[in-house]
């Protein structure tokens, strides 16, 4: 019964998922504005996965908006050991969080077996659905509205290939030299051949702690490495890649560091601790943006590498998050001056924030961790 049942896993997947999207959603939660609070979402396991468990060890994992829908994309695990699944501390699941219905269910598990621990293997659907490997995606998952697709590029999966079938390492291998795109329209994975690989080798641009993001006007992805040395470009109509010079140095480390989309301006803004800078692809430059507060001396605080930012674009502003509430702080842009929003005493996790127009929400989740804020500027009414 076991292959017929792993054969089934996607399809399945697909039908929840699709279905979740016509169920009726409530009102948009009413919160205290400038206040944190924790969401309390109802995390639904997928019920046609036999002995679905979650798997939440993997804390290397962006998120990005689904705007066409006004939710939440980002990664966690899923184990089954009747399926096959075991991740380890690798994702292999895409989850969304309706940000209106406060609810979170899974969009699609990988068709594979084994991940951070080794032993890589091929589940039975993988012939019909490929999928990517499980594995840590970083900063380099992005969500393109007009094809309702989601895309991800390189990232940590070595570990899969370690005592990995045969027939796996192959595909690991071409994982490695491949683009992924999700479409929601049909509920799959669809890989394309070719990444920043046909350019620089993983010792010139690592894989870990990539970046990537949907350029509109551009109609391009945009990659950069941890270093901000290595720039690509990704024509979304020609599916190619294209290696790009860039005018001057990043300011500032991208490692470990998280990003948003200035769609105002059309500009890539990065955050890591109290640093942000900012890069223009029009002009393929950077330039430093003011530091949000003073880098604490103690290294061990983790204000020095606090990753959460999103662009507010109701109110022109870039927002970071902090260990409490209380360290959230508003970045005015036209006025280029930093202002402290004191969010309340609640704990937050150093995950990544996204900021949804349709509710006005910021959600912020980290695994099975999920907490909401709305924003709203001193003198402005609710």
């Amino acid at each position: 019964m076991k292959a017929p049942l792993v054969a089934c896993l996607s399809a399945l997947l697909v039908a929840s998922a699709m279905a979740g999207e016509e169920r009726t959603v409530e009102e948009v939660p009413a919160i205290q504005p400038n206040t944190w609070v924790d969401a309390k979402a109802r995390y639904i396991l997928p019920k046609d996965i036999p002995g679905a468990r979650w798997q939440t060890t993997d804390g290397y994992c962006g998120s990005t908006c689904r705007s066409k829908t006004g939710t939440v994309l980002f990664r966690s695990g899923i184990r089954s050991k009747q399926a096959g699944l075991s991740p380890g501390f690798y994702s292999n699941a895409t989850l969304e969080w309706d940000l209106k219905a406060n609810k979170i269910h899974v969009v699609d598990v990988a068709n594979w077996g084994g991940g951070s621990y080794g032993g890589g293997r091929l589940l039975h659907a993988f012939k019909k659905h490929p999928t990517p490997t499980p594995r840590h995606t970083y900063d380099g998952l992005t969500y393109v509205e007009h094809l309702d697709a989601m895309y991800f590029v390189l990232g940590a999966n070595w570990r899969v290939a370690s005592r990995a079938t045969p027939e796996a390492k192959a595909q690991h291998a071409i994982d490695n030299t491949s683009t992924w795109k999700y479409t929601f329209a049909d509920g799959r994975w669809h890989r394309i051949d070719g990444n920043i690989r046909q350019f620089w080798n993983a010792r010139r641009a690592s894989p870990y702690e990539a970046h990537l993001q949907h350029w509109p006007d551009g109609k391009k992805l945009l990659f950069l490495d941890s270093r901000g040395a290595c720039y690509a470009e990704f024509d979304l109509k020609t599916e190619k890649w294209a290696k790009v010079a860039l005018k001057n140095k990043c300011p500032m480390s991208l490692y470990n560091a998280r990003s948003t989309w200035d769609a105002k301006r059309a500009r890539w803004v990065f955050r890591l601790g109290p640093k942000l800078s900012a890069f223009d692809p029009k002009t393929k430059s950077f330039s430093p943006l003011p530091d949000a507060y003073p880098m604490p001396e103690d290294k061990k605080n983790p204000r020095r590498s606090w990753k959460g930012v999103c662009y507010v674009s109701k109110h022109d502003v870039y927002l970071i998050t902090g260990p409490t509430g209380n360290d959230t702080k508003v970045f005015d842009v036209a006025k280029g001056k930093w202002t402290g929003v004191p969010g309340g005493d609640i704990t937050l996790v150093n995950g990544y924030p996204q900021y949804d127009p349709k509710t006005d929400l910021v959600g912020l989740v980290y695994q099975l961790k999920a907490y909401m804020f709305r924003y709203v500027p001193e003198g402005v009414k609710p």
